[in-house]
């Protein structure tokens, strides 16, 4: 229920001010005093700024519970130090009328420097946001609950995958050996610790990497190939191996032969007449020969060592 107060329309404009009208603004300041709830407990409305080096607060308003207004009211803070904390004051603040002193007509109820019977502490107060400000809250709030929600449904931090965009994908970066700061990456970082630090980069050099930072694989031109802790050669990650092309070597040729014909001359007398006579007697060489190499073929150039490929990023989730 709401209650107007119809002084100021009277014809005459001398309503009289009595108890009642007294008590009934008294109420319409509680009620409006009583919508510093919707914020909460222990705000500061205005002024109370930070001063001297953040060691006093000027004068202003706060709203805060109290043991006399449990529900609320607004207070004014007098201004002053703020290292001892703050009391409610009380202050009897006498009026005359007709020639008769009412000693305690009022109390002034304000906030002070130091201390008394109900103790503040100004570490316990703070401004409330505007509605804009709550709504932008509201509005980037809800992005990182989106976010956190399309995270907790897709791939763990560490995790690789191909990508065939032009852009790196948020919260994703190109596997190509970077050095990341381990404070600025702690979750990538326990994924993935220092596996990589000492890691090739795509020319074969090794890495060495800063003190309080760590390396992605660098995955650029290479092939991937499964753990095994089975075999020496990829029982580690960041181990490599492997070449684009090879020129194979004595011992990696198969075992093989070349043919070779060999004409001997020999001599001897035939027998007269005839077709096909066969000889009366031959002479020959029984000693070995030495023939030479036969003739060289090939060029000894390397051959392509690598399956049919085709080139796409390795990407590393790493937010």
């Amino acid at each position: 229920m709401e209650t107007i107060g119809n002084f100021l329309t009277q014809p005459n404009k001398d309503f009289p001010l009595d108890c009642d009208t007294l008590d009934m603004l008294q109420a319409g300041t509680a009620l409006v005093a009583a919508l510093g709830n919707i914020a909460g407990d222990k705000l500061i409305l205005t002024g109370c700024e930070l001063t001297n080096n953040d060691t006093q607060r000027a004068a202003g308003y706060v709203f805060v519970k109290t043991r006399d207004y449990p529900h609320g009211e607004v207070l004014r803070w007098e201004g002053g130090n703020i290292s001892g904390g703050m009391y409610v004051k009380l202050e009897d603040v006498s009026v005359n009328a007709q020639g008769y002193e009412y000693p305690k007509a009022y109390t002034r109820r304000t906030l002070a420097a130091g201390v008394g019977s109900e103790n503040f502490k100004w570490t316990d107060f703070k401004k409330p946001k505007t509605s804009a400000e709550l709504e932008k809250l509201i509005a980037d709030l809800s992005k990182q609950q989106s976010d956190a929600a399309a995270n907790s449904v897709s791939e763990p931090l560490g995790i690789v995958k191909m990508w065939a965009g032009v852009k790196v994908p948020e919260n994703y970066a190109l596997c190509d050996g970077a050095m990341l700061k381990t404070s600025e990456y702690p979750e990538l970082y326990k994924a993935l610790g220092t596996a990589f630090n000492a890691g090739v980069n795509y020319n074969g050099t090794r890495y060495t990497t800063q003190s309080g930072f760590f390396r992605l694989p660098d995955l650029r031109g290479r092939f991937i190939v499964g753990y095994n802790d089975l075999d020496d050669e990829y029982k580690k990650y960041g181990n490599t191996g492997g070449e684009k092309k090879h020129a194979l070597t004595i011992n990696e040729m198969p075992s093989h032969t070349h043919p070779q014909n060999l004409w001997q001359e020999d001599s001897g007398k035939w027998k007269g007449g005839g077709n096909n006579s066969s000889p009366r007697s031959t002479s020959y060489h029984d000693r070995t020969v030495q023939f030479g190499n036969t003739n060289a073929t090939g060029g000894g150039a390397q051959h392509e060592n690598r399956p049919p490929y085709y080139t796409l990023a390795y990407i590393m989730k790493v937010r």
